[in-house]
């Protein structure tokens, strides 16, 4: 099969959206119009009897799945971030597999992963990579919502009933949902209290759920200054129950990068 140069038969184009910072995705220039359909929304099949019926195009579950593309909120920074351009370096290897195996056998309600280690090494990358994946190329829904981000919003959202159940709603229906810098920022109690009513709802829902934290996963760091230090023993038991642990510990390639002058 012919590989167009542009979207890898991915089949979206993607770029950052004029007026904020995530990804926007419209359908690449390969398929437009539709080289099946010429965008009718419909093709014609033969039955093994014969008879010719018409049937939805592959364009319609494309425009689809460009609609979950710009509904999951993926950071601008990572415009570029893919499964197949992460080089990894040797310690990245296993996340890298692990990423891509997960993506490529996910199923809804299967566990998530939960990505953790220094700063500068990949985890943010292939958490977004992962739900670009699923999102283009298996039509998965998806979202990504930076800890911090999620903590403003509902707090934001407080003296609206309404607005703060639809958000809740909407991040414990989303199939799979990436929640980034986990335990970044103060420690409140009501804090805890908004992300063990998510986490929970989402478990007891069977729906995916990915993590990063830069902070460490148990091991021998002081108690003080380990993730669940951050979010409490409670909420690290569900992720325990929730995730597989990736370890990302190896050097800040973002230093690696040389500077523009």
């Amino acid at each position: 099969m012919h590989e167009c140069p542009l979207c890898k038969n991915e089949y979206l184009s993607v770029d950052v959206h004029r007026e904020g910072d995530a990804l926007r995705a419209a359908p690449c220039t390969c398929r437009i119009p539709c080289p099946l359909c010429k965008d009718k929304g419909f093709a014609f099949e033969t039955d093994a009897t014969g008879y010719s019926r018409a049937v939805p195009c592959t364009c319609v579950a494309l425009r689809t799945r460009v609609r979950f593309f710009n509904e999951a909120t993926l950071p601008a920074r990572y415009l570029s971030a893919t499964l197949e351009n992460f080089k990894p370096a040797t310690y990245q290897r296993p996340a890298h597999h692990a990423a891509y195996s997960f993506a490529r056998e996910f199923v809804e309600g299967r566990r998530g992963l939960l990505f953790y280690g220094n700063c500068g090494t990949g985890k943010t990358h292939l958490g977004v990579a992962i739900l670009r994946h699923l999102i283009a190329r298996r039509g998965v829904r998806a979202r990504f919502i930076e800890f911090k981000h999620l903590i403003a919003d509902l707090r934001e959202s407080f003296s609206d009933v309404g607005r703060a159940s639809t958000l809740m709603r909407q991040l414990v229906d989303v199939p799979v949902l990436l929640i980034d810098e986990l335990g970044k920022g103060a420690r409140r109690e009501w804090e805890q209290d908004v992300l063990d009513e998510l986490i929970s709802r989402r478990y007891n829902s069977k729906r995916t759920t990915l993590f990063t934290t830069n902070f460490p996963v148990g091991g021998n760091e002081p108690a003080n200054e380990t993730l669940e230090a951050r979010i409490g023993a409670r909420i690290q038991s569900r992720l325990d129950e929730m995730c597989d642990k990736v370890v990302l510990n190896g050097e800040d390639q973002r230093r690696k990068q040389p500077r523009s002058a």
